[in-house]
């Protein structure tokens, strides 16, 4: 199946958050009262940034074939807001050094974001491979700032 620069990058930056939720984990399940200042600079920077670029070059073009009301594009831009309420609770419980609160957010968002990186890589990416035209493909790697 033909990839895309865009796509092929949005399925890097998965791997690179797996990576990060794992190396989180640990402290997610243990009561020592860790910080989670790092990993919300983390979220807030890079999967921020992640997400801005599906919204901007993928979800736009994809829209077209599938709405955005209901549907893949609705689930998806449903857990982008699920997520940025966690981040912003978790950066709460952060500048409050409230630790319990940052320790279940931050195992709230890992849950969502792996599902949610799932839902993307198994569904919606595949999806997006077959209904796009070579057109629209070029169309998202531009939007992405990934070239045609």
């Amino acid at each position: 199946m033909p990839m895309t620069k865009t796509i092929e990058l949005l399925g890097v930056q998965h791997r690179d958050v797996l990576a990060h939720l794992a190396a989180v984990e640990a402290a997610v399940a243990s009561a020592d009262g860790a910080n989670f200042a790092d990993f919300a600079t983390y979220l807030s920077e890079e999967v921020a940034a992640h997400f801005a670029l599906e919204e901007q070059a993928l979800f736009p073009v994809l829209a077209r074939h599938l709405g955005v009301d209901r549907g893949p594009l609705a689930v998806m831009n449903a857990e982008h807001a699920s997520f940025r309420e966690l981040l912003s609770a978790l950066s709460s419980a952060v500048r409050a050094d409230q630790r319990e609160a940052q320790r279940a957010s931050a195992g709230a968002i890992i849950v969502l974001l792996r599902d949610h990186i799932d839902k993307e890589d198994h569904v919606l990416f595949p999806m997006a491979l077959r209904l796009l035209s070579p057109a629209e493909l070029a169309e998202v790697n531009q939007r992405g700032g990934c070239g045609p």
